[in-house]
């Protein structure tokens, strides 16, 4: 989403949002190393793989959805308050967002495209093969692991919009994406799925069977996305928020729920207790705000930069272990994937005293909202 904070004018910038979309992007990361290298018998294969770091895409979709619909008139809540006017006006807002998303998905899988041409030479498919393979995935899911994230919140958005738009009841957009996430939830959890009732469970048993060949995935924009995204737009136009100590109290609670849920559930890729916690954790960092921070500016920089680049670096990792000199213990191949990172962080380091001249004189900030808009990821403020 565009940057629409501005020193100039003093407008306030989320803190609290900025680090937790910093630090969900490192557990994303940390959770394609620790599923690719560790062990099965490893803690933190349950630790961030399947508890920890399922809060991260969820949190980018509700942050998404809240600062979209922060752009957007009218208050959901009194949902008599929407107007054919600002219905109207909500469109083009919604359209450059969608496009956007759409953009930068196209321009991340073109950036992928020599690891996909790395993979079909490795494999046994045939050109033909590979090429409807990736098309398949590339409108169903996506060509590499993380990018799904980028077309799922466009169907989302969407999904969201069109409740807007028809000016349906805000519980209505709520109860009907959060019919939708349960539903993927079971179908897309073994556990889940054979605990429900017999009847039910055959019907959907059959709708897996047919689903999942044709559409890959529970985890997209309808059954995942769009109730997160709905969850960030009713935050987006609530009044009142959740004061620090129980949103802590609530993200501790939730998050000791989400382990239980996921210590039962093996290999859980959609978390239900995981809305609960999310919330919380949104609400608890909704309250560290502030204006003009360049530090909090360059964590939302770099949860773009980890989030969508680190599978090159596992790649880099894997093409070059034979020449790795530490020992491949977990901790050293986890160093191995992330410290290759730390340049950007040290040519940020070297550039704050120019950027502090540049800004002094004024002609710094717009240059640098301009290109961040272009390469800014959806759902910053």
């Amino acid at each position: 989403m565009e940057i629409s904070m501005k020193i100039t004018n003093e407008k306030q910038q989320y803190y609290g949002l900025d680090l937790l979309k910093f630090i969900m992007a490192v557990l994303v990361a940390a959770r394609h190393v620790i599923q690719i290298y560790y062990p099965a018998e490893s803690k933190w294969r349950l630790v961030i793989g399947c508890w920890l770091s399922n809060l991260a895409v969820p949190i980018f979709f509700l942050i998404a959805g809240f600062l979209l619909f922060q752009k957007i008139p009218a208050q959901l809540p009194n949902d008599t308050n929407t107007t054919d006017t600002d219905i109207k006006n909500s469109w083009p807002i919604a359209r450059r967002y969608i496009c956007r998303i759409l953009k930068l998905y196209i321009l991340w899988c073109m950036i992928y495209w020599p690891i996909d041409i790395y993979n079909w030479v490795q494999g046994n498919e045939t050109i033909a093969q590979a090429v409807l393979f990736y098309l398949h995935s590339f409108f169903m899911s996506a060509t590499i692991t993380q990018l799904w994230y980028l077309p799922a919140l466009a169907i989302a958005s969407f999904i969201v919009w069109l409740f807007y738009r028809t000016k349906a009841k805000t519980w209505m957009l709520l109860l009907f994406t959060g019919i939708l996430f349960i539903l993927g939830c079971i179908c897309d959890n073994r556990v889940l799925l054979e605990h429900t009732p017999e009847t039910l469970q055959a019907i959907l048993q059959a709708f897996v069977r047919w689903y999942t060949p044709r559409f890959m995935t529970m985890r997209n924009g309808v059954f995942y996305g769009s109730f997160y995204v709905a969850l960030g737009a009713w935050s987006a136009k609530r009044e009142r928020h959740l004061s620090p100590v129980p949103a802590a109290l609530g993200s501790l609670f939730f998050l000791s729920v989400m382990y239980i849920e996921v210590s039962l559930c093996s290999n859980a890729n959609m978390v239900l207790s995981a809305a609960p916690a999310v919330v919380c954790l949104t609400e608890l960092a909704l309250n560290l705000t502030g204006t003009g921070s360049r530090f909090f500016l360059f964590l939302r920089e770099q949860s773009e930069w980890i989030y969508f680049s680190h599978y090159y670096f596992i790649h880099l990792f894997t093409w070059t272990i034979h020449y790795n000199p530490l020992p491949m213990t977990k901790t050293n191949i986890m160093l191995s994937v992330l410290v290759p990172h730390v340049p950007v962080y040290i040519a940020y380091i070297i550039s704050v005293p120019q950027e502090a001249w540049q800004m002094a004189e004024g002609t710094h900030l717009d240059q640098r909202m301009r290109h961040w808009r272009l390469l800014d990821m959806p759902g910053n403020n």
